[in-house]
């Protein structure tokens, strides 16, 4: 059974990998866990910045991801995509996506290599007899 450590597993490999952008249901595939469980660690990562929650509003027509916004999104609006169809602006075409931070990135990237070159951070304590 998969946990909460499984997902956090999952973002740091990430965070090593090419991955720059990825939706919660990413993890489905890899994690046995409830999506609004998944959805939930990964809101606890943004509040610990090592994720950033993003915005992609897509038309409904043809699936095009018309504009990512990294700050609060209302409905309303209306819109076009690039291949002019317009619509109105609802939580239908709204998806949540997450990018991992520059600054959990690099420390990931740092502590990997630093794990390559000296091995594993547990030093062999002396054995008591």
């Amino acid at each position: 059974m998969s946990s909460v450590w499984d997902i956090e597993r999952w973002v740091d490999e990430a965070a090593v990998s090419a991955i720059r952008r990825f939706y919660p249901t990413a993890l489905t595939h890899n994690i046995s866990l409830p999506l609004s469980e998944i959805m939930a660690h990964l809101l606890f990562l943004v509040d610990q910045n090592k994720l950033k929650i993003v915005w992609e509003i897509r038309c409904p027509v043809c699936y095009y991801t018309v504009t990512i916004k990294s700050d609060y999104v209302t409905s309303g609006d209306i819109m076009e995509c690039p291949l002019g169809h317009e619509f109105e602006l609802t939580p239908d075409v709204i998806f949540p996506a997450f990018e991992v931070t520059e600054t959990y990135r690099t420390d990931m990237q740092e502590y990997k290599k630093k794990l390559h070159s000296h091995g594993s951070m547990i030093r062999r304590a002396p054995v008591i007899r």
